[in-house]
């Protein structure tokens, strides 16, 4: 034969070489270990290291505690603009406790800047009665028993011989022309509800304005805002003590305080007239979701002072007036909350950087415990 003898390769040769040139290529992988590895043989172990990992892994798991603590707060981030929500309503959500107003004697009204006046407000407000004790007056004004006669007390006349309600004895006294708010917590007709709770929701336009409620019966009168009473009645006993349980400017969010909440005014001789004046400032809450909501933050400074120059003569209306005015600035707080990857961080760091001192302690311990004991370090 011309041709050569060749040999044939056995089967599963080529897979061989295959199989050793990937042994080969993980063998090189090793020249890139920066990871030592010491055998089991050669690592001594002592009892100043079991202290030192102890203590080691109770630093660690504090310092990831706090980690984790700080991870799951929420960061709120301030910055400050120039408000341009003008054309819109401002919701104010109040809740007034007056002890020594009745209901039908509690008008609350609004004025505003723009001239848009609000009499006797109803809809968004609930009147309660109270009893002296200042508890929800569930039988208030309840009607006499049948075939009663109850007292006019000072008013009674020929008209007015039994007024078996309260309203009745207070029409009954305004027809004579007489004070009646000395008997009104006396009068066993009255007795029953001498209080007043207010609660609810006044809307108004977001201008400078007023909310009060005052001595009188307001109305409107050639565009302007009165009040109409009789002289008699302020030194009768119009007494306008009055506790400010809450009170808020928009919708009530996280973080923001009410600094008027429980604030408390007490009467107890003479007819007054209270303000509290009040700057918003219009703030939008962010949370962490990205939903916005709308309010206003606020400070208040307030004056009291007895209006009652003399008898038939005063130097101003008594009621509670909180008088608001807007800030040019709109503030916005946005909800910042960490990603994942600064726990992962900070987990690692904790850990290498605790690891490393502990060893480095160790080491000095070792060594110092060695040489007062006159062992060779090992």
């Amino acid at each position: 034969m011309s041709g050569g003898i060749r040999r044939r390769r056995p089967a599963g040769a080529e897979d061989g070489d295959g199989e050793s040139s990937a042994q080969r290529a993980l063998e090189s992988l090793k020249r890139f270990d920066v990871y030592t590895k010491v055998h089991d043989d050669y690592v001594q172990k002592s009892q100043t290291g079991g202290i030192v990992t102890l203590i080691t892994s109770c630093i660690i798991a504090l310092l990831f505690w706090e980690e984790l603590a700080e991870f799951c707060s929420v960061e709120v981030v301030h910055s400050i603009s120039v408000d341009t929500r003008i054309n819109m309503k401002l919701p104010i959500s109040l809740n007034v406790t007056f002890p020594h107003l009745r209901c039908d004697e509690v008008s609350v009204d609004t004025v505003d800047s723009a001239g848009d006046n609000q009499v006797n407000v109803h809809g968004g407000l609930v009147k309660l009665p109270l009893d002296a004790s200042g508890i929800l007056a569930l039988h208030a004004d309840a009607p006499a028993a049948t075939g009663a006669c109850l007292s006019c007390l000072e008013a009674e006349d020929q008209n007015h011989r039994c007024c078996n309600t309260c309203q009745e004895l207070k029409d009954a006294y305004r027809e004579k022309e007489i004070p009646y708010f000395h008997v009104l917590d006396v009068a066993q007709q009255c007795k029953g509800s001498i209080g007043c709770e207010v609660s609810g929701t006044v809307v108004v336009n977001k201008v400078s304005g007023n909310v009060h409620v005052a001595l009188g019966r307001s109305t409107i009168r050639d565009g302007k805002h009165v009040h109409e009473f009789n002289m008699q009645d302020v030194g009768d006993g119009f007494n306008t003590s009055h506790v400010i349980n809450s009170i808020t400017f928009g919708d009530r969010v996280p973080g923001v305080v009410s600094p008027l909440d429980r604030k408390m005014k007490i009467v107890r001789h003479g007819a007054y007239m209270f303000h509290y004046y009040i700057k918003l400032v219009p703030t939008v809450f962010v949370d962490r979701w990205g939903y916005e909501t709308y309010t206003n933050q606020y400070a208040f400074t307030d004056s009291a002072r007895n209006v009652k120059v003399r008898n038939g003569e005063l130097s101003g209306l008594p009621g509670v007036f909180i008088v608001y005015d807007f800030s040019p600035f709109l503030m916005r707080k946005t909800e910042k909350t960490k990603p994942w990857s600064y726990i992962f961080t900070s987990i690692c760091a904790i850990t290498g950087g605790v690891f490393s001192i502990a060893s480095l302690v160790e080491m000095v311990v070792n060594s110092l415990a060695c040489r007062a004991t006159g062992q060779k370090p090992g």
